[in-house]
């Protein structure tokens, strides 16, 4: 399996990016960076991660230091939580890190795998990367879109029904 297009998701709650959305809502849909960390208590590093998760997952385009929701965003929050979930899974399914676990889970009989297999895939796909930091954000992520799980008592990192 190819590893381009291949990028790290950033180390970020999903609820962050959330609330950040639900922010730009009531700023009539763009606010500069400065002014939410700041509104919002953040340390700009952190919002930074949150901004660009954001961006990642098409909600939000960053603009000469302005955040701007867009209307992805704007669909993702006029949206009830089954829906919400689908969303995500989709635009999941189209980030190539993601892409590859459900390639790789594809291809096993049972469709999961062990926490440390997943863990090698990941230090040999983004060598710069934290692994195991990696790995929470992937398991987390794709819990809520419910196309991953993991199973903390076998250890197993899997696909969920499709």
């Amino acid at each position: 399996m190819a590893a381009a297009n291949i990028t790290p998701v950033p180390d970020c709650q999903l609820t962050w990016i959330f609330g950040l959305l639900e922010y730009l809502e009531d700023q009539n849909g763009r606010e500069d960076g400065y002014k939410i960390a700041r509104d919002l208590q953040f340390k700009f590093s952190d919002l930074l991660k949150v901004m660009k998760a954001a961006e990642i997952l098409g909600f939000v385009s960053t603009p000469a230091g302005d955040v701007v929701l867009e209307p992805f965003g704007k669909q993702f929050l006029e949206s009830k939580v089954n829906q919400r979930k689908l969303l995500l899974r989709e635009q999941l399914k189209t980030l190539g890190l993601f892409g590859y676990f459900i390639r790789l889970l594809r291809a096993q009989e049972d469709r999961s795998l062990s926490k440390e297999v997943v863990l090698e895939h990941l230090a040999m796909l983004l060598p710069s990367e934290k692994p195991d930091r990696l790995f929470w954000v992937i398991v987390n992520w794709g819990r809520f879109a419910e196309l991953f799980g993991y199973s903390k008592d076998e250890d197993r990192f899997y696909l969920d029904q499709e």
